[in-house]
């Protein structure tokens, strides 16, 4: 999810039993039924022939393609406006191409009319131009009632992409509403579920699980770039980790002017032949300095896909050592500290339920807390070093950070990745808060090389 304009964006799954805390009001009973996702009823509404209106047809191979998925079919139409003609201010050239798939709808929060109030969708290739107004880019594709909460219409738009402006290297970014690896259940009860790509006209959205499959059907990407909220974790990541070099995304909630695409493709124009890890992490950088002064603090990271597989590996380790030493002091200091992220918004003003955390910190705080001093609570601590280094090291490329997030703390104790932590108010048990997601989180394969999920379970019985 973007924060943009109204507080509360994200006031989702939370609305179930009766729980108080500090001073505020979480319901965590009511929707706890078992619902499939065959019982959700997504809406499936037929997509016609598209409308070709004007083909690129000079396939030269360029050395760059950037491709943005901008879903504006929610409140966020305004902000996706405002991102194209952010990029036409630099535009596609001989050694970039710039392709972008947007849709537009009437009638949902946010509505607006801006630059003809056009509905559909729209395939348009970048073009440069002096109007920060109006987006005047060619128009080489145009559809009525596309869903684009389906990931197969993402998958879609990147095959399409690959076969009409060709390069060495490819750039996906997904912009929309996002929820980490939280896909909650969405029932009759006026509870609107939110992932990442959220149609408001179908109700679909694409799920965590399905963000792997886009590539499966698209192929690999160089950089990957999620302009979403909460997207940058452990679970998401895994996902995808085989389809990109680069994944470029945030812990904490993203602004609704989103990613600086100006100054994004503005490195690329003056650097046609930057490297995958060189621009993942200039855009780190230059997300820094767009969101600096922010009042909300903004913290973002560029990692190697390459070294997750190492990382779980690490992170197995210290899951089963960490139980075997069991230092219920250490685990309990580390799960009331650890740095969180506004996954639920309003709801939560003091993150008192966030269950999505930064494992670079949460491991700090541990290490610094274990007191017991047998043989394994020392190799504990030397695991916990070497983690946190590698994490530091080779797992990100960069890591930065800006201010302080909305409960007064600094955002520069994000170590770059987060993971699904119990929350910090105990008396919501692990069945109230799982009993919200769409799918097991035992099914994400982040959690079958790492057995994180056994870990949580231990922590949710740690009083």
């Amino acid at each position: 999810m973007k924060r943009i304009l109204a507080a509360g964006l994200i006031l989702f799954a939370f609305s179930f039993g009766n729980i108080n805390v500090e001073g505020f009001h979480v319901n965590l009973e009511d929707s706890m039924q078992d619902i499939s996702a065959e019982d959700l009823g997504v809406p499936v509404i037929a997509e016609p022939e598209p409308v070709v209106v004007k083909a690129n047809l000079h396939k030269v191979t360029k050395k760059w393609t950037v491709m943005v998925f901008i879903n504006g079919k929610n409140n966020l139409e305004g902000a996706g406006l405002f991102n194209i003609n952010q990029m036409e201010s630099i535009g596609s050239n001989r050694h970039m191409n710039v392709v972008v798939e947007t849709g537009r709808m009437k009638g949902q929060e946010g509505d607006t009319d801006l630059d003809g109030d056009w509905t559909g969708n729209r395939r348009l290739y970048i073009k440069k131009d002096s109007n920060d107004e109006k987006i005047t880019s060619q128009i080489v594709m145009k559809q009525k009632n596309v869903d684009m909460g389906d990931y197969k219409r993402i998958a879609n738009f990147v095959k399409w992409a690959k076969a009409n402006y060709p390069a060495k290297r490819y750039m996906l970014i997904i912009w929309n509403h996002g929820t980490g690896f939280f896909d909650p259940i969405r029932g009759d009860k006026g509870v609107p579920g939110k992932g990442i790509s959220f149609d408001d006209e179908t109700g679909n959205y694409v799920r965590t699980m399905q963000i792997g499959k886009i590539f499966k059907e698209a192929g690999k990407v160089d950089v990957l770039g999620f302009d979403a909220c909460l997207m940058q974790m452990a679970e998401v990541a895994f996902e995808v980790k085989d389809y990109a070099d680069v994944i470029v995304g945030s812990e904490e909630t993203v602004p609704g002017l989103g990613f600086p695409y100006d100054r994004i493709l503005n490195t690329i124009k003056e650097k046609p032949s930057i490297s995958a890890e060189d621009l993942g992490s200039d855009m780190v950088d230059h997300l820094k300095d767009f969101y600096k002064g922010y009042k909300d603090g903004v913290t973002f990271s560029a990692i190697r896909a390459s070294k997750l597989d190492e990382f779980a590996e690490r992170l197995s380790s210290f899951v089963s050592l960490a139980k075997e030493v069991d230092d219920k002091n250490a685990i309990r200091k580390a799960r009331a500290r650890v740095l969180r992220y506004d996954v639920l918004g309003g709801s939560d003003p003091r993150k008192k339920i966030s269950f999505s955390g930064d494992i670079n910190h949460f491991i700090k705080i541990m290490l610094s807390n274990v007191r017991k001093r047998e043989d394994k609570a020392q190799s504990l601590k030397d695991e916990m070093r070497a983690l946190r280094k590698f994490i530091a090291k080779d797992l990100m490329i960069n890591v930065q950070s800006e201010g302080k997030e909305r409960t007064s703390r600094l955002l520069k104790d994000s170590g770059g990745i987060a993971v699904y932590f119990p929350p910090v108010e105990k008396s919501i048990s692990q069945k109230n808060i799982e009993g919200v997601f769409e799918n097991k989180y035992q099914d994400f394969y982040f959690n079958k090389v790492s057995g994180w999920y056994d870990f949580v379970t231990y922590m949710y019985d740690v009083k």
